[in-house]
């Protein structure tokens, strides 16, 4: 009788440890899957972070693109206005510079082809004419040593483009809205002349400076 006793009361913890373990087992199954869920949730929420970075960064590709179409556009707009600004004052400010003589044609944004080198051409801003002298203008929102240096070789190779002037005196400008000082003592070194927004219209910033 005691030996059925604990047969008994073993065969009941059997049950009870066969019953708890089940449900262990089941929490266990329970949690494997909320983890595996959760980890679904993170690898779509990691996926779209993915695909909206890559949107923002085409975005972003497309503005800085559209930015710099932008500022080029308005870069240009600002060379065209300084060529309108100085357009009016171009008989004016030849006359200031050949002193002794008149302009008789004053032409902006001259375009002329190489006439032996096929797909060459010479763009001047401005050109104004005297009897003897020629005053050739060269338009830029930002100069600096670089740009003088490249008007220098354009002016060198002016008679190609021009050879019916080629017997006349060239008198080099740049023109734009301002000049730092450093850059007229520059220019005067060059013996450039700078052309530059005055109280009232543009004018000869370093006229009898060189």
């Amino acid at each position: 009788m005691l030996a059925e006793e604990r047969i008994a009361n073993v065969e009941a913890a059997l049950a009870k440890f066969i019953e708890h373990s089940e449900r262990m087992i089941a929490a266990i199954h329970e949690d494997i899957a909320e983890i595996r869920a959760s980890n679904a949730r993170t690898d779509r929420q990691l996926l779209e972070m993915q695909q909206q970075a890559e949107r923002d960064r085409q975005q972003a590709e497309r503005d800085r693109k559209d930015f710099n179409k932008r500022l080029a556009e308005i870069s240009d707009s600002m060379g065209t206005l300084i060529e309108d600004m100085v357009a009016p004052c171009g008989f004016n400010l030849a006359n200031a510079i050949f002193r002794t003589e008149e302009a008789h044609t004053c032409t902006i944004r001259v375009r002329r082809k190489h006439p032996q080198r096929q797909g060459e051409w010479m763009e001047l801003d401005l050109l104004a004419v005297g009897p003897t002298k020629l005053l050739v203008v060269e338009v830029k929102r930002r100069p600096d040593p670089e740009k003088v240096a490249a008007f220098r070789h354009k002016l060198a190779r002016l008679p190609e483009f021009f050879p019916e002037l080629a017997d006349k005196t060239v008198c080099p400008a740049f023109a734009s809205v301002y000049f730092e000082p450093s850059l007229i003592a520059f220019l005067n070194r060059e013996k450039i002349y700078g052309i530059a927004m005055g109280d009232e219209v543009m004018e000869v910033v370093n006229l009898g400076q060189f």
